[in-house]
């Protein structure tokens, strides 16, 4: 299933605006700068600051559980490392596939969003679903990835939010 949904994602690449759609909001990820820049604004704003605290705190544990540990772990290649023959829309990454650390970080900040802020919440997650396809759709993911990040990216959301 993994490598039928990569492969079918790219019979879409004739689209010029969903590449490009999917190239900003798969950049807008990297290093989770979109995240850290929404926490750095909420933190400014009195009412926000325990929400901002928590992104931060998830965002951070996603990082540590995702990137550096399982990653380093699991040592899964990328669908466009398995498949070099593919040409792809953006550099390949240099580090692992599994779990996929753009989505589990950005459904650990969603969920926390949407715990303290739902209308907010929805919001995020509509962009974290959108970060996990786009990393599909740009063959650097197996599906697999993704919903691994994406359960993983929850359950941290809701376990800093308890704390």
């Amino acid at each position: 299933m993994d490598i039928f949904v990569s492969f079918q994602m790219l019979h879409y690449y004739k689209k010029k605006w969903l590449n490009e759609m999917m190239m900003l909001i798969s950049s807008c990820g990297d290093f989770g700068m979109s995240w850290l820049i929404i926490i750095l604004v909420t933190n400014n704003i009195a009412s926000m600051h325990d929400m901002s605290v928590d992104m931060l705190v998830a965002l951070l544990i996603a990082t540590l559980i995702g990137q550096v540990t399982i990653k380093t772990i699991v040592k899964r290649k990328r669908p466009c490392q398995e498949f070099q023959n593919v040409k792809i829309l953006i550099p390949i990454p240099s580090d692992y596939s599994f779990p996929s650390s753009h989505t589990m970080t950005s459904f650990a900040c969603s969920t926390v969003i949407m715990l303290y802020y739902p209308i907010l919440g929805c919001i995020g997650a509509i962009y974290a679903i959108l970060t996990g396809l786009s990393r599909i759709y740009l063959f650097v993911h197996y599906l697999s990835d993704v919903i691994v990040g994406t359960v993983l990216g929850i359950i941290i959301g809701f376990i800093v939010f308890i704390l």
